[in-house]
């Protein structure tokens, strides 16, 4: 049996976003000041160099999150099929890696570096794909551990020792090892020493359309190697991932609806789907409240010539509101295709399977996106565009697809399930996030501009988000029935936990 818990594996997933963003950005700083803007675009571009090598495994992840949702004993075939597709990631790594370095002129050696992020990154994919589906709550405690750890061992490498870049990704390395152990010490109850050969054969017959899904992931992750590409250097890289690192406070606000596919998979129903989209609005939009407000201080904390792209950042943010609105349609229609329930199926199953059709969609969505991305920096570097002009023409881009794609997403809802929205509930979170954005406002005029320090540049704005925060949740515990259900939910987990 699948061990989702639907409001509560969206809260710890939330919760643990918010720290990731929270010392994601502390780790960010630790980069950004201490890099060149072209450093930091290199640091980027090896994120998404890594997602290269990951394709062979995001082609059977998807299947094996659905079975151990179900409960089946995934763990052995699951850890025997990583192994053996290991050597096939490393080799593509390398190979793209080393020659994508030669094509923007910089070191390889340092790009090629970023194979000791991939090595422990494949092995959290495999704890990612079946803790999503048996116990989404786990992934929530396993990336806090690794947000904590990740502090603590950037500080004593990329500051106290001062290694730089190569030290940000020792850092990464060692944090993403600590991750993976704890999802795999957790995924025990699905091993057993028999290797199911029914559910690899199962897994490898929806490779064909896993395969538009990985296609799709490698698409959504060249934008920021078109940029570097394009333009002829790394430097509009940095300034894009500056704006991407602000805005992932209000993306974040999707992880509250974790616990959805799972809990649809295993037997759902409509109050489930209801609940989510009410639970995930009541995080979403004081989250985009509040950055409008503050985007621009939180840009400057990582660098100041960062803020100069706050307006890209905002947009990215109302982008991230509407994905996580198409993500909620497709994650209905997702879970509730029940056509992989038997293990003996055909191709012609899977072809023919709702999760086919929402892959194929999101195939012509990034696809679109980055035509149109790279059209206008051909066009933006003959006309000899600044940085900050381009990243908010990219962003302008990312909300335009973001915006069919809720569109898409919540009319195919509608012809397999509905969504019944509570606008009482609705209501009361525009309210207190109108009141807290109000108090916000006040105490971030009185203040004024940032020191250009970044420890000062933080304790500056910290006030602003603590009190945010605060308001908003106590506007909301007075006037709001579910809110008050949800605290009592976490406090009764918290205490059973440490019993």
């Amino acid at each position: 049996m699948s061990k989702v818990k639907l409001r509560l594996s969206g809260g710890l997933a939330f919760a643990a976003n918010i720290l990731s963003y929270l010392t994601g950005f502390v780790f960010s700083v630790f980069i950004t000041r201490r890099l060149t803007e072209e450093e930091f675009g290199i640091w980027a571009l090896i994120g998404s160099l890594i997602n290269y090598g990951l394709v062979p495994f995001y082609l059977v992840s998807p299947w094996i999150s659905r079975d151990a949702a179900r409960g089946k004993k995934v763990l052995g075939p699951a850890l025997a099929l990583f192994l053996s597709l290991m050597p096939i990631s490393l080799i593509t790594y390398f190979v793209i890696a080393s020659q994508y370095a030669i094509t923007i002129g910089y070191d390889p050696m340092v790009i090629i570096v970023g194979i000791i992020v991939l090595i422990p990154y494949i092995f959290l994919t495999l704890g990612n794909a079946i803790q999503s589906g048996y116990a989404p709550q786990n992934l929530g405690l396993a990336k806090i551990i690794f947000e904590i750890s990740k502090i603590m061992l950037g500080f004593c490498i990329v500051i106290a020792l001062n290694m730089r870049l190569i030290g940000a990704l020792i850092t990464l390395s060692i944090a993403y090892f600590l991750q993976t152990g704890i999802l795999m010490y957790c995924s025990k109850p699905l091993f057993e020493k028999n290797i199911g050969k029914d559910l690899l054969i199962k897994w490898m017959k929806g490779v064909s359309i896993s395969t538009v899904q990985v296609i799709t992931n490698v698409i959504a992750a060249t934008d920021i190697i078109l940029m570097a590409w394009i333009i002829g250097h790394a430097e509009i890289a940095g300034y894009w991932q500056a704006a991407i690192t602000a805005s992932a406070l209000v993306f974040y606000s999707s992880s509250l609806m974790s616990g959805l596919g799972p809990r649809l998979i295993s037997g759902g129903t409509q109050r489930d789907l209801d609940k989510a989209f009410d639970f995930t609005t009541m995080f979403m939009i004081p989250l985009l409240f509040g950055f409008f407000l503050l985007s621009k201080d939180i840009l400057w904390v990582l660098r100041p010539t960062y803020s100069l792209v706050w307006v890209a950042s905002c947009i990215l943010a109302v982008g991230s509101i509407m994905i996580t609105l198409g993500e909620f349609g497709f994650t209905a229609v997702y879970g509730t295709d029940k056509f992989d329930v038997e293990d003996s199926l055909s191709v012609r199953h899977y072809l023919k399977s709702r999760v086919f059709l929402l892959n194929k969609l999101d195939l012509i969505l990034k696809s679109a996106y980055i035509t149109c991305l790279a059209i206008v920096l051909v066009v933006g570097k003959s006309l000899s565009l600044g940085i900050a002009e381009l990243i908010i023409l990219i962003a302008s881009i990312n909300l335009t697809i973001a915006i069919l794609k809720s569109i898409i997403g919540l009319k195919l809802m509608k012809k397999y399930t509905s969504l019944h929205l509570s606008r009482g509930n609705i209501v009361h979170y525009l309210i207190a996030s109108a009141i807290m954005a109000i108090f916000v406002y006040i105490l971030r005029m009185s203040i004024g501009e940032p020191p250009s320090k970044a420890i000062e540049a933080a304790l500056h704005i910290l006030p602003l988000i603590v009190t945010g925060a605060v308001i908003y949740g106590a506007v909301l515990y007075v006037i709001n029935r579910d809110f008050r259900s949800f605290l009592r939910e976490v406090y009764s987990f918290i205490t059973q936990s440490f019993k």
